[in-house]
């Protein structure tokens, strides 16, 4: 395979300096290229040049973050261009005992509708169920899995096309793509 992160860093190079929000990918001959090609592997090796070059520019934000939290942290905020950076602790809440927080939940509704209204407060509007779980409790009441789905969700599609990809050294990948040959499609 061709290592082509030379031409997506110029590339990218060439992008960063672009005011339009429209991006011309043209600027540069390996974007020309890169437009006009219907070869699926030039487009899978720039997928792979790129997706490391984002995780090299990752890792290099990620070091600058925490040299900079680390000085702001000794020395106070400071403004640096248009932001202004301060330095705090993150956290996330974790729930301690997760049955026993339903169960108080339970408890503290005075009925029915009061304890949709509160868990509906604390999932939110856009909850989504996870749905193993869902699929289990489905089954374990010997339901139809697609019919409980189909009853309480629905799919929203979105606009673009979404790749996916599937590591074949992955032990949860299934057989089918495991099997596959570099550049041979599933019939």
């Amino acid at each position: 395979m061709i290592n082509n992160i030379d031409e997506i860093l110029e590339l990218t190079k060439e992008l960063s300096s672009q005011d339009s929000e429209e991006v011309d990918l043209t600027v540069t001959e390996y974007g020309e290229e890169l437009t006009n090609t219907q070869d699926l592997e030039f487009l899978w090796v720039a997928r792979n040049a790129t997706n490391i070059v984002k995780r090299k520019s990752s890792d290099i934000k990620s070091f600058s973050d925490t040299k900079m939290a680390e000085n702001i942290e000794d020395n106070g905020p400071v403004r640096l261009g248009d932001e202004v950076f301060v330095f705090n602790k993150s956290y996330s809440w974790k729930v301690q005992d997760l049955r026993n927080f339903v169960k108080w939940l339970i408890d503290k509704s005075n009925s029915e509708d009061e304890l949709i209204d509160n868990l509906i407060a604390i999932m939110g509007q856009n909850f989504v169920p996870k749905l193993k779980g869902l699929d289990a409790i489905s089954n374990s009441k010997d339901l139809n899995t697609d019919m409980i789905r189909d009853t309480f969700l629905y799919k929203e599609w979105k606009e673009k096309p979404d790749l996916k990809s599937i590591n074949t050294n992955n032990s949860s990948a299934p057989n089918w793509a495991k099997e596959l040959k570099h550049n041979e499609r599933r019939k």
